[in-house]
């Protein structure tokens, strides 16, 4: 095991919430409903915006989703017309009248779970209500047995241009586990004739690390990927949360998944090597490696660079010119207004999802002294060789970028604590 395994006891799989980290030294303020609506009438600032739209409904549920979401047992048309309505009563808001939109994002749950005309209805109400900037990504989330190309005409006559296919692997073994539908042969053929059909970029999720997986089987999911031309794939490790069948049925069998650092290391290895080799592919950002001429990946650079993200739907979260927005429900919504070092320690924690860390957006952001510190602690983490320094930027190693969200948050930790001696 390679002596950069032990750094740290566990590994952070995802982007770890730099708000809950910073909420240990700085408490963020309550907002309410009326101050946030009176803000939407001012006129808005020049940071990118983004719209992310929550569909908490799926008509199959993975085993290893704990997501906000719950199976159909009826009609969607109340839901659909409960979001053209949101789209129609913001759109009257001066922050909707004179912004560009540089990225819409529909996820779930499963979004594709709506029939063709309550599509329409979502997304006729967004044509009148939003503008797009000229090079708008406009991404629905989607399983392949729930996406018709009837659908897919309804989508691509309103401008959406990206698709982020719920793959999970390629392996039969894999997708019984992972309670998917189709095997191997039939996902291959219907992403073929997606790929045809469609007009806009075609990616996938694969998520490594199921029990007993072996090398050859995460190797062969990136070479499927590439074989396809698929615009990305983001990957990421299992992670079995509370609350999903998979846990549920791990605690019925009465077995202990305890995590195996080394087969996480090497299965994550071996496909970033796979995907990488011939060069027509590159790491986008911690969890995705994108097609050298296809996907931007622009939701999250928007999210991570300290734009704006408007939610939209029962269970969306956003941020709103400093204030967080939550959707509880139809009728409720939680608001919070963020500090000064929650909007700055929340830009850096974006920052550090990409492989270069440049110098001068952190030094845009951060005082000198608080600087001065982030920039012991990476060369901290470049004598581990997690890193390299060079002259504008700080770049991770693949072991850095395995790391990434440890090192994402022990940042801030390190930082906060040297501010405020905690």
């Amino acid at each position: 095991m390679k002596k950069n395994l032990l750094l740290f006891d566990k590994r952070l799989k995802s982007h770890h919430d730099s708000n809950s980290l910073i909420n240990k030294y700085i408490k963020s303020e309550r907002a309410d409903k009326e101050s946030f609506e009176l803000m939407l009438q001012e006129e808005p600032d020049s940071r990118k915006k983004a719209i992310y739209v929550h569909t908490p409904y799926c008509d199959k549920i993975c085993s290893f989703c704990n997501l906000n979401r719950k199976q159909i047992d009826g009609s969607l048309d109340s839901y659909a017309q409960y979001i053209a309505d949101e789209f129609d009563k913001y759109g009257q808001t001066n922050y909707f009248k004179k912004s560009e939109f540089e990225v819409i994002f529909f996820g779930g749950g499963t979004p594709t779970v709506y029939k063709p005309h309550q599509l329409e209805i979502i997304l006729e109400s967004i044509k009148k209500n939003v503008t797009l900037a000229e090079d708008y990504e406009f991404t629905f989330e989607t399983t392949l047995h729930n996406l018709t190309e009837e659908k897919l005409e309804v989508m691509m006559k309103y401008g959406v241009n990206r698709l982020s296919v719920g793959i999970q692997t390629f392996s039969d073994r894999g997708r019984v586990f992972y309670n998917r539908t189709y095997g191997k042969e039939e996902v291959v053929e219907r992403l073929k004739k997606l790929k045809a059909f469609f007009k806009g970029d075609v990616c996938v999720d694969i998520i490594y690390n199921f029990p007993d997986e072996t090398l050859e089987e995460v190797i062969e999911d990136a070479r499927i990927v590439k074989e396809l031309e698929l615009s990305s794939a983001s990957f990421y490790s299992l992670m079995v949360h509370d609350g999903s069948k998979l846990s549920k049925d791990i605690e019925a069998e009465k077995v202990k998944l305890e995590e195996d650092m080394k087969k996480d290391y090497l299965l994550y290895q071996h496909f970033v090597d796979e995907m990488l080799r011939e060069d027509k592919y590159h790491v986008l950002e911690l969890t995705k490696i994108a097609k050298n001429d296809g996907d931007n990946y622009k939701y999250i650079k928007v999210r991570n660079t300290g734009g704006d993200t408007f939610p939209i739907g029962v269970g969306a979260g956003g941020s709103v010119n400093g204030v967080g927005v939550y959707r509880m429900n139809k009728e409720m919504s939680f608001y919070s207004k963020q500090t000064d070092y929650h909007e700055r320690f929340s830009r850096l924690s974006g920052f550090m999802q990409f492989p270069v860390i440049n110098k001068a957006d952190v030094k845009d952001i951060l005082s000198e002294e608080e600087y001065k510190h982030f920039a012991e602690k990476m060369r901290d983490y470049q004598s581990k060789g997690l890193l390299n320094e060079k002259e504008d930027s700080f770049v991770l190693t693949q072991d850095g970028i395995f790391w990434g969200n440890n090192i994402s948050s022990d940042i801030i930790i390190y930082v906060m604590e040297q501010l405020f001696n905690k």
